[in-house]
Formats: structure tokens, sequence, C-alpha cells
């Protein structure tokens, strides 16, 4: 049988060729049908399976919102202007347990965080009556609030445990909980937020003076180590190795 050299090369189709040409045997795995179906695809996400999501995720949504324009005028006042001297308030006050100040009060971070170690008691800033003591999914994780006279609260959050229950009344003597991790917080510290008559205050205002880092009393106190502080007045070595 003699083959022709041109059979074997490929056939140059015209364009009408290319339009009339059918391919009966091949059949498309696509169709603009799918395509369309593809595209109308939605991702529905409820709202709870994306709080979830972020919850697994070790995202805590904090809860406070972002002030209106008239809220952050009076807690930029409050933070700025507003001095309550211990000895106008209708109870004494003191700091909840030792430590340093860690984080100051802001627009968005309406209170302060007391760092310490972790199990440190932790008491009420003054007398009043516990009127909230739970758990919460949000940034607080374990925390205490307590009335106290006046129109006074004040909140105690990240708590590794709770000694108080909702309807107790406590004083400056009373051991609400201890410090702990619970809640969205990167070290063991108590979040506290003072509020009267539901707006915030600085807690700095009314509290005993905080040190902004952790002094050597409060390292011995917590079983910290302790190194000497070097004399800043000894010359330098000549080596630059160290002199002991």
């Amino acid at each position: 049988m003699k083959i022709l050299r041109h059979n074997l090369l490929p056939k140059k189709l015209t364009d009408r060729d290319a339009l009339t040409l059918k391919f009966s045997n091949i059949k498309p795995r696509f169709t603009f049908k799918g395509f369309k179906r593809l595209n109308n695809i939605k991702i529905k996400l409820p709202i709870t399976g994306t709080l979830l999501v972020l919850f697994l995720l070790g995202y805590f949504p904090t809860p406070t919102f972002p002030p209106t324009i008239k809220q952050a005028s009076v807690l930029a006042q409050n933070s700025q202007t507003a001095q309550v001297l211990p000895a106008q308030l209708p109870f004494s006050v003191q700091l909840p347990h030792p430590g340093y100040l860690s984080t100051r009060f802001s627009r968005y971070h309406p209170g302060i965080d007391l760092a310490t170690g972790y199990g440190m008691p932790i008491h009420s800033i003054g007398e009043g009556l516990v009127i909230e003591a739970n758990f919460s999914f949000w940034g607080y994780g374990n925390h205490v609030v307590i009335s106290h006279p006046g129109g006074y609260k004040s909140l105690y959050a990240h708590l590794a445990k709770i000694y108080v229950n909702s309807g107790q009344q406590v004083d400056q003597n009373s051991i609400l909980g201890l410090v702990g991790l619970t809640g969205h917080t990167s070290g063991s510290h108590t979040h506290l937020e003072v509020t009267k008559d539901s707006q915030y205050l600085d807690p700095l205002t009314i509290l005993p003076p905080v040190q902004d880092y952790p002094s050597i009393e409060f390292l011995e106190s917590v079983g910290g180590n302790v190194m000497d502080v070097p004399d800043q007045n000894k010359p330098l070595s000549k080596n630059l190795q160290p002199e002991f």
C-alpha cells in the first residue's frame, strides 16, 4: 500500500472549515453553563461560625467598640483633666495587688493593666457589692464586677480563679480571686476598670501611685531573680572582658 507523504502532514483548516467541522466523538468537559454555576457559587459563613473560627485561632474580640465623637471627647477629658482625689471618694481605695503598670488607660483600652506574678491574690480596691462573677468568652475571661458607693464600679479581668459570688458583700480584705491568664492576654496581669455613673475613669486618678516598671522590692516579694545594679562610676574594661 502506497502512503502519500502529504497525507501524514497536518491539514490546514480555513476559517470556514473551522466553523463547520464537527468532532462528534469528543465531548467537552466544561460548558458555559458549568462556568456560570461556578461563578454563582457564594461562600456563606454565619457570624457565629466566624466568631468560633477566630476564637479557635486565638483572636478574641475585645468587649468594647470604638467610641462615638461625643464619647471620645468625654473619655479624653476624663483621662486628661479629671482628678478624683481619694479624699473625695465615699470609700477608701487601695491597689488590688502589688505590681507594676504594663498598659495605661486610653480611648480603646478603658482601664489599666497591673502586671504581677501568676496566682497573686486580688483584693477589692474598696468596699462594695459583687454584682457579677463569671467567665466571658470575649477578652475578659474570668472577671468580677463590684458596685461601690457613690455610683462607682470596678472590674477585675483575666482571673485564674474566682473566690466570690454575685450578691456577696466585700471589703479591702476580701480576696476576689487569683491573677491568671484567662481571656485575651499575653501575660499574667489584672485588667482593672473603674466607672462613675457608667462613665469610664482612669483608675490612676483614684488609686495610690503605681510604678511603670517592676521594683527590686516587688521582684523579691514574688520570688524573682534580682541582680545587683552595676556601679555606674566603675571604669569600662579595657580588654572588653567582664571584670568580676
